[in-house]
């Protein structure tokens, strides 16, 4: 992979984070998700970044879980939804130890 490349993936990795710790992302996820759930999931991904280390899927999904009450179900469709591979390096790690056989 060349330097301009790795210059629009950066860029654009940038962008992703931008919009999914911005109030559009909010709005667009807010009828399907609670409001508080995405500021949730928006705090762990800014926690992650203020503390410069990536985030695993199995602790979101056991924070989002345990911690804050929400159902299994509604977090695996929320990662589904979001399409949580996008969050790559910032998200690490596969949920497959949480799924359903």
């Amino acid at each position: 992979m060349n330097k301009y490349n790795t210059d629009i993936n950066i860029i654009d990795f940038i962008d992703l984070l931008d919009e999914t710790l911005s109030t559009t992302f909010i709005e667009k996820w807010r009828y399907t998700y609670s409001e508080r759930f995405i500021k949730q999931f928006q705090m762990k991904i800014l926690s992650s970044l203020t503390s410069n280390k990536p985030l695993k899927i199995d602790s979101l999904y056991i924070y989002l879980t345990k911690k804050c009450k929400y159902s299994k179900t509604q977090v695996l469709n929320f990662f589904n939804t979001v399409d949580m591979d996008i969050y790559r390096p910032l998200i690490q790690g596969k949920l497959t130890k949480h799924l359903d056989p």
